[in-house]
């Protein structure tokens, strides 16, 4: 299957699966848990809370962090599931994990597994496989200003399921580029901008105002960070992992 058919595939299995959160939010049978979040609470320390009763594994879609206070929240509920040996991986759009409050919190977090998927839209953690935990995204408000708790097993097997599925499909997040500041990272967008327009080599390094030696030495590092065969596929694949864009604030 192409590349354009997979994420079309995946498109609709997100739809699919919003519905059925919706739906499951109104029915009975998946109940919101009696556990609501308390007086005074805010969502995303509840959505914590259930969260770190996780024994096993954790699998995480979060599509977007509100700020600063939300990020360390999210570090603090992932460096305490790192410390008790629970697996957990985060499914992000890769604009969240560009961000300054990711990288200041979330991305300091020992031994988290995270993969970026741009069609990520709905925040959805299932622990143990069982359970799933359904924040109600509201614009400025961490965490939403409700969430559900879905304890239905067809259910949360379901959701767990086309996570799992989203994991194997993501894409790896391309540290040594999305992460490296600094001239060296203005220089490897650059390049990669560059490459994705086609130029020849000695025209890109004459452009840049490098050896041509050097740009070259460039590329090769961009292919092997991308493992990717060929500059086109390199160019195609920054372009999904959101690479080339400016560097965040």
């Amino acid at each position: 299957m192409g590349s354009d058919n997979l994420e079309e595939t995946l498109g609709e299995a997100l739809r699919l699966l919003e519905s059925a959160v919706h739906h499951h939010r109104r029915s009975a049978l998946a109940s919101a848990s009696a556990e609501l979040p308390v007086d005074g609470e805010a969502v995303a320390g509840w959505v914590a809370r259930l969260v770190l009763r996780a024994e096993r594994d954790v699998i995480w879609s979060l599509p977007e962090v509100t700020g600063e206070d939300h990020a360390r929240l999210v570090g603090q509920t992932l460096a305490q599931l790192a410390g008790k040996g629970v697996r957990t991986r985060m499914l992000c759009p890769p604009a969240v994990i560009r961000g300054a409050a990711w990288q200041r919190s979330v991305g300091t977090v020992a031994r988290l597994e995270v993969r970026v998927f741009e069609g990520v839209r709905q925040e959805l953690v299932v622990v143990d496989g069982a359970a799933v935990i359904a924040p109600d995204a509201s614009p400025g408000e961490p965490g939403g200003s409700r969430a559900s708790m879905i304890q239905n097993s067809t259910v949360a097997d379901m959701l767990h399921q086309l996570l799992c599925g989203m994991w194997d499909t993501a894409q790896r997040p391309m540290r040594p580029l999305s992460f490296e500041g600094g001239a060296r990272g203005r220089v490897l967008r650059e390049v990669l901008t560059l490459m994705a327009e086609g130029y020849k080599d000695d025209a890109a390094a004459r452009k840049l105002g490098l050896s041509v030696r050097t740009y070259r030495r460039y590329v090769a590092d961009i292919m092997r960070d991308l493992q990717v065969e060929s500059r086109f596929q390199a160019g195609v694949r920054a372009v999904r992992a959101g690479l080339m864009e400016s560097d965040p604030e």
